[in-house]
């Protein structure tokens, strides 16, 4: 494989998480807006229980970090702006992780009838998304000035 190519699937894999991010940063964010406490926890119940076993879901959100592995192998650190995006797409996940994964829980704890504590949760899980949808366009914009 040539470089060109490696690089055009690193920035096509970069590309697909910020699109999947905006997804669930707008439209889903708007769905799970439009309904009430107890079909937000059912709706978020049932996304993270089929997102996490979901071969298209592991393997794209993850394909940043499995194309990168040969990608530096082959060619090295010498391109700092594939580097550069590559930290923010990491650390914007990481940090995503971070903060979202206990909300998940605490949904998945409540009851349905726990509106208040679950509208919380909800602003919670969409300044998250937001937040991950945000740097994830940072470091395609950032990949794009490198390859481009």
């Amino acid at each position: 494989m040539t470089r060109h190519f490696i690089e055009t699937l690193l920035f096509a894999s970069v590309v697909f998480n910020a699109g999947l991010l905006l997804f669930f940063a707008g439209v889903f964010r708007q769905i799970l807006n439009a309904v009430d406490a107890a079909t937000f926890k059912n709706l978020n119940d049932l996304l993270v229980r089929y997102s996490t076993k979901s071969a298209f879901m592991i393997i794209g959100l993850n394909l940043p970090f499995l194309v990168a592995i040969p990608y530096y192998y082959s060619y090295g650190f010498g391109n700092w702006w594939v580097t550069a995006s590559l930290v923010i797409w990491l650390a914007a996940g990481s940090v995503s992780k971070i903060l979202k994964l206990p909300v998940y829980k605490t949904i998945a704890a409540l009851k349905s009838d726990d509106t208040a504590q679950l509208i919380e949760a909800r602003r919670k899980v969409n300044r998250g998304n937001t937040f991950q949808a945000i740097l994830y366009c940072i470091a395609v914009v950032v990949m794009a000035i490198g390859l481009w």
